[in-house]
């Protein structure tokens, strides 16, 4: 289940988690084990799996869709939940930059520098529909988005959190957009020499 509250406790997201005496069926109890997997190419999924206290063997695994960007924490009973972040759009991308500065310390290298090509990646989305949906001028968007390019750039080369630093200038990014643009107008033009 995907939450957006503040964490309690957080989980960092190599933790494999043991939960003893958890649940199974009506009358039995079992061990569960929570852990996220992640995948270079496709991002981070929630992960369960429970043993079965008949066999003693593992059951197969539970496995969410993958995110983006997921971590996990405990609630206030002591309940495992996830939290799940996106990078679409430049709004989006605020959030999410800002959610792993504070909780740079849960993810690995590899995590990280997938997070940083994620985030690039999302800007020349952004940008590239900016310029198809809202009718912007590339040139205009430039110097909007290069800082934020460059702080990547550089962060992947030195292996660093400047997740703070990637911040987009969402007021003059959207001052860019044309106003009343609709690039779904279908337009005939006839020729005269046809009438």
């Amino acid at each position: 289940m995907t939450h957006t509250t503040t964490p309690a406790q957080k989980i960092p997201t190599t933790e494999r988690v043991i939960v003893e005496n958890y649940p199974y069926g009506f009358k039995l109890r079992t061990t569960l084990f929570d852990y996220i997997e992640f995948d270079f190419k496709k991002g981070f999924r929630h992960c369960t799996q429970t043993i079965n206290p008949k066999t003693d063997r593992p059951n197969n695994p539970k496995k969410s869709t993958y995110y983006n960007l997921m971590t996990r924490y405990y609630d206030e009973k002591g309940h495992i939940k996830t939290i799940t972040h996106d990078f679409n759009g430049d709004e989006s991308i605020n959030r999410g930059c800002k959610f792993v500065f504070e909780n740079f310390d849960l993810y690995t290298p590899e995590m990280i520098e997938y997070i940083y090509i994620l985030i690039l990646s999302s800007i020349k989305v952004t940008i590239k529909a900016q310029i198809i949906y809202c009718g912007s001028n590339f040139e205009e968007l430039k110097p909007l988005f290069e800082p934020a390019i460059n702080t990547i750039t550089k962060a992947l080369k030195e292996k660093t959190n400047e997740f703070d630093k990637i911040i987009l200038p969402i007021e003059e990014i959207n001052a860019k957009k044309v106003p009343n643009y609709n690039p779904f107008v279908v337009r005939q033009y006839v020729s005269t020499s046809q009438i």
